[in-house]
């Protein structure tokens, strides 16, 4: 626009002086008819020497006429190219102008950040894309950055960001339409006609703040879980190392009780290993059959169903061939069945369902055990979350079991479903893709 400006300034100089031109010529043609007029009276009145004198001076002067009207001419033509010049390069920068305009624009909508712009008065003049996506659609242009953010704290930013010219960074916090963590940086743009424009760039960093208190939690719930085991442990060897008078039996109950925190506190080491393989490192996959697999596993914690008298049943659909890692298989499997038997009640009933549905193995282990509160059932697949706390410990738990099954399971393509009802029993479904075993 500013080109254009100019343009219109130049050619609006150059009509003047085309104007001026042509009073010019015409002043020359008048002063030339003048001149002759005067010296074709003045040709019957002087004598024959002063005649020769006269014609002399009437073919310069008609010599001069005609080279200022020659050099008028050159002039004329000289302005009209420069118009010429002028309206092309005035109709190239308009076809340029245009074409970055629309290049800026296919640029924004592909970026997958919202990107605003808006005038001095915060008044959107563009939204892209990913910030309808954000904030809804609806006509927005021509109405304050407030109505598509409602935002107050990148309102002040931007009106700052107008009064100093220069770009601006903070983190906010988004409200609408749901809770977003942000850094929005706003700077200077350019002009379009006399309006200066801003744009604006907002980048969602939810994700890193929700892993940061998912790492400060993580460091707080290991200290804590070592923390308890390794204090009672020193309180029990103190004990001993200070009482000489010790009955035998006291002594070997305290001693008893250091192996079993020392085999807590090693549960908890290998469980933060197998869990932290499982996040950092691809699963080695194999073609397997999981039939033959879930029943070792079933063998394997008979011992443990019988000690508190729950019975397990198996309804197996053969063969259950996929590609994936046997010994996380096993672990999924563990976690799960050693959970439906500890959380159960005496004498109740676990089954253990696997079946192909439409593409997957879905393996389902069931119990009568003591349920999850609704409240509760987002929460138990975080690291050291447990619904029943003291239970928990009492049976031997670390607290990582189902972070270990969610995120083995995740790695292999698959998911973790739940349904529980508090105090009636839970089922945990497993979904397992098939597709890559052909």
């Amino acid at each position: 626009m500013a080109q254009l400006r100019g343009y219109c300034a130049i050619t609006g100089i150059l009509i003047r002086e085309r104007r001026a031109f042509f009073m010019r010529v015409w002043a020359l043609r008048l002063a030339a008819v003048g001149a002759i007029l005067s010296a074709s009276i003045a040709l019957f009145s002087l004598p024959p020497a002063g005649v020769e004198t006269l014609a002399i001076l009437m073919v310069g002067a008609w010599l001069l006429v005609y080279w200022f009207l020659r050099q008028e001419a050159q002039h004329q033509a000289q302005l009209e190219n420069r118009v010429k010049t002028l309206a092309a390069e005035n109709e190239v920068q308009t076809l340029d102008f245009a074409r970055l305009r629309r290049r800026f624009i296919s640029f924004a909508e592909g970026l997958p950040i919202p990107i605003l712009i808006g005038d001095q008065d915060a008044n959107l003049r563009f939204v892209n894309h990913t910030a309808y996506e954000w904030f809804g659609y609806r006509p927005l242009t021509g109405k304050s950055i407030i109505a598509l953010t409602f935002c107050y704290d990148l309102y002040v930013l931007y009106l700052h960001a107008v009064q100093r010219r220069y770009q601006l960074t903070s983190e906010i916090v988004l409200s609408y339409p749901r809770e977003r963590h942000v850094v929005a940086s706003i700077w200077y743009l350019g002009d379009d006609g006399n309006t200066p424009l801003f744009a604006v760039a907002l980048l969602d960093k939810s994700e890193l703040v929700r892993l940061e208190q998912v790492r400060r939690d993580f460091v707080a719930n290991v200290s804590h879980e070592f923390r308890t085991p390794l204090a009672s442990i020193r309180s029990l060897a103190e004990t001993l190392l200070h009482d000489g008078a010790m009955p035998p039996e006291t002594r070997e109950r305290f001693l008893q009780l250091i192996v079993q925190e020392t085999e807590r506190l090693a549960r908890i080491a290998d469980d933060l290993l197998v869990l932290s393989r499982a996040e950092s490192l691809p699963p080695e996959k194999e073609p397997v059959d999981l039939a033959p697999i879930i029943r070792s596993v079933v063998q394997q914690v008979q011992g443990e169903a019988k000690e508190r008298e729950v019975t397990i049943e198996c309804e197996l659909q053969e063969p259950l061939r996929l590609l994936a890692s046997r010994d996380q298989m096993v672990q999924v499997l563990l976690n799960l069945l050693t959970n439906a038997i500890r959380y159960n009640k005496q004498g109740g009933h676990v089954w253990v369902r696997a079946a192909m549905r439409d593409g997957f193995v879905v393996v389902e282990v069931q119990d009568t055990g003591i349920g999850i509160p609704s409240s509760e059932i987002p929460r138990i697949f975080e690291r050291f979350y447990r619904v029943d706390k003291t239970r928990s410990r009492d049976t031997g738990g670390t607290g990582l079991g189902l972070s270990i099954v969610k995120h083995i399971v995740e790695s292999h393509g698959g998911r973790v479903e739940v349904e529980s009802e508090y105090r009636v029993g839970s089922t945990f479904r497993v979904w397992l893709p098939v597709e890559e075993s052909g």
